[in-house]
């Protein structure tokens, strides 16, 4: 549990030590001594727990103002960039402001706790508020710093296999079921998040993306799994990450003037995070991943040599397996290397799903060449080829500058 104590009193402050060792819960406390650097505190974390001083200076090295603790509470409750807690509760040790302090904080919805030597009812109130806050926070969702999503549940498998720790959960309301786990990195472990649509195309990915993004607020959103690549530009089992990604259907369908049906195309593009690229470049380029995918890999391999591309990848409603129309998809970009059914919804997901900072890549491997000789032989080898390449980026992009 997190709690932010704003009071220019040491005193009191070392008393709510005192009560968080008799709530008998383990707390990270934060202090602030004035409501101007404490309102910049909510803007940046969140707390579970708000104890406001009635008597609070405006700015630091300011005196006391007998109602501070008011003005601040109402300036954070109007201010929509704070983060409000979910409890707060105001604390006075003058009890001379306890009757009209009292009345001024109910109307705020709130209460008042007097923290004083003469009086012994204190203790318990906080220790109570202490523990409800702390039960709540046990029940919250805990934020990742990277959220991972699939489209299928063999793609799911092989991120699951990575070896992260993973414990599965479910959030009360959504039927989807949550992996949680770690991995280690330079800047020290980082939590991951991930979960499968279980279903192919852009709709099912979106809406698992925009939750994934929502819920537990990653700085990082990546798909991984399989997608069909274009024949002589890649190899099977090859890594493609999307740049940009499309949805090759956007467009409109028509009649040319000698009356033959056209198609005018119509995309927004996502670009893929210039930061990102370069670590994805890094490792494209680096013999030694290249040499631990094949030699980490128990079952069969695909002819050719493994690579890893950096490159245009189109997204569809439909599962290609025509080589005509595979053509046509190239012909939208002539880089094409990638055709595939939810990169482009996740990447505008994460442009779309939240104000905070959300990097997104997605990272597929190649399983066939959508023409008619499409079959699933590579599909678990493409899938472990991706999820490894996503480990490695992670590790890479946590690493110390």
């Amino acid at each position: 549990m997190k709690l932010l104590i704003v009071d220019d009193s040491h005193t009191k402050v070392e008393k709510v030590a005192i009560a968080i060792q008799h709530a008998g819960v383990e707390v990270d406390i934060a202090h602030e001594t004035n409501a101007t650097s404490a309102r910049h505190r909510l803007r940046t974390e969140e707390f579970d727990l708000l104890l406001i001083d009635l008597q609070l200076p405006d700015i630091a090295g300011a005196s006391p103002n007998q109602s501070g603790g008011l003005h601040f509470f109402d300036l954070v409750i109007n201010d929509t960039k704070t983060i409000l807690p979910g409890e707060v509760l105001f604390v006075t040790s003058q009890t001379g402001l306890e009757q009209a302090g009292r009345k001024e904080v109910e109307q705020r919805g709130s209460a008042l706790c007097v923290i004083s030597d003469g009086l012994v009812d204190w203790m318990s109130v906080l220790v109570g508020q202490i523990q409800l806050a702390a039960k709540r926070s046990s029940r919250k969702l805990l934020p990742a710093d990277v959220a991972i999503i699939t489209a299928l549940g063999s793609e799911l498998d092989a991120v699951l296999k990575l070896d992260f720790g993973w414990k599965n959960f479910r959030v009360a309301g959504d039927p989807t079921l949550y992996h949680r786990g770690e991995i280690q990195t330079q800047q020290g472990k980082k939590s991951i998040v991930v979960a499968s649509a279980l279903r192919k195309g852009m709709a099912a990915s979106a809406v698992i993306a925009t939750k994934l993004a929502l819920k537990f607020k990653p700085g990082i959103l990546a798909m991984t799994g399989i997608c069909a690549g274009v024949k002589g530009k890649t190899n099977l089992g090859d890594v493609v990450i999307g740049d940009p990604t499309w949805d090759w259907g956007s467009g409109k369908h028509a009649h040319n003037d000698e009356g033959s049906p056209v198609f005018h195309l119509s995309p927004k593009q996502s670009d893929l995070n210039v930061d990102l690229a370069n670590r994805c470049d890094e490792i494209a380029r680096c013999a030694e991943f290249h040499r631990n995918i094949r030699a980490n890999w128990e079952g069969a391999v695909p002819p050719g040599k493994f690579g890893c591309h950096i490159g245009p990848m189109a997204s569809g409603a439909s599962v290609v397996a025509n080589s005509s129309i595979a053509r046509e998809i190239s012909a939208q970009n002539r880089d094409l290397i990638a055709i595939e059914m939810e990169a482009f919804a996740v990447m505008v997901a994460a442009e779309y799903a939240t104000t905070s900072p959300l990097l997104s890549v997605a990272v597929k491997s190649v399983c066939d060449y959508a023409d008619k000789d499409k079959h699933d032989d590579w599909q678990a080898y493409a899938a472990y080829t991706s999820a490894q390449f996503v480990a490695e980026l992670l590790r890479r992009h946590f690493s110390e500058l």
